[in-house]
């Protein structure tokens, strides 16, 4: 597997503005050398840099950094991994990612994950906070050999409940696409638009939640991982959660009334799993 040349052009037409949006790229791929992984190709764009942290383990660790400071309306930026076959790659983030009110155009984050045969990523980027007035427009894209693993999460979180923000006015679309051997095997969309705090107030909807999230585990063998994940999330203080596994894919949901409830349980769910534990940049 080898990754397909990028275009990094977003569209700029009609946007007044577009000579002072940020704009960021962050893309690399990884190989298998003698049972080390090491990085092959880096390219590094506007905001985004990405930095590799030595480790003893053989495997690859991955830090996205923003030097933008954060997301606003008409940013864009893009992530794309290769991991070529036997590669081990965790990645993740410096800090939570902070995407501020979009005064016209939304902002945009595409992510394509690659995992060539018996290749292991842990995508463990740190939390998104959604401020008032936001509009954020998002994709993953992942393509993996049918022998690889990947273990994803993603926890989002509306306003920063310290300072007494709430989140009235957002347009919020989340998109998933996972392929194995080139079939669908998961597809997710979501999105929220109006009022957050009304729309998750209700029991059915999110039990006044501030903090949603959804981790995923493929791997031949996710099924096995099914029991120890849910009596885990059964041990989860302040979040609500639920898991699922079929087909390989192994599925879990956090709701939580704040941020760190959600956090808690997804360490504690990211520990069942082989090669998932959280970074060193999770602490705090």
């Amino acid at each position: 597997m080898s990754a397909p040349a990028l275009q990094f052009e977003p569209e700029r037409e009609g946007d007044p503005l577009a000579s002072i949006r940020a704009r960021g790229l962050a893309s690399f791929s990884a190989a298998e050398f003698q049972g080390v992984t090491r990085r092959v190709n880096v390219r590094e764009e506007g905001a985004l840099r990405v930095r590799f942290p030595r480790e003893q383990t053989g495997r690859l660790d991955a830090v996205l950094v923003n030097v933008a400071g954060g997301m606003a309306g008409g940013d864009y930026y893009k992530v794309e991994i290769e991991a070529q076959p036997q590669a081990h790659i965790v990645f993740t983030s410096t800090a939570a990612e902070k995407v501020y009110r979009a005064l016209g155009a939304a902002t945009r984050c595409d992510v394509r994950l690659m995992l060539g045969e018996d290749s292991r990523v842990s995508f463990l980027p740190q939390e998104t906070i959604l401020f008032d007035r936001v509009r954020l427009a998002r994709s993953i894209e992942i393509d993996m050999a049918p022998g690889a693993r990947l273990a994803l999460c993603d926890l989002v979180i509306l306003g920063r409940a310290a300072m007494g923000e709430d989140v009235h006015t957002l347009d919020w679309a989340d998109q998933w696409r996972l392929r194995r051997n080139n079939a669908l095997i998961w597809a997710d969309a979501a999105r929220l638009q109006g009022d957050a705090t009304q729309m998750l107030a209700p029991k059915a909807t999110g039990d006044g939640a501030r903090a949603f999230g959804t981790l995923i585990y493929a791997a031949p063998d996710a099924e096995i991982f099914l029991e120890p994940l849910r009596e885990s999330l059964n041990r989860a203080d302040n979040c609500q959660a639920a898991a699922t596994a079929f087909d390989g894919l192994l599925v879990a949901r956090f709701i939580a009334q704040d941020g760190q409830g959600a956090q808690r349980a997804i360490e504690q769910a990211l520990r069942v799993l082989p090669d998932a534990s959280p970074p060193r940049s999770w602490a705090t």
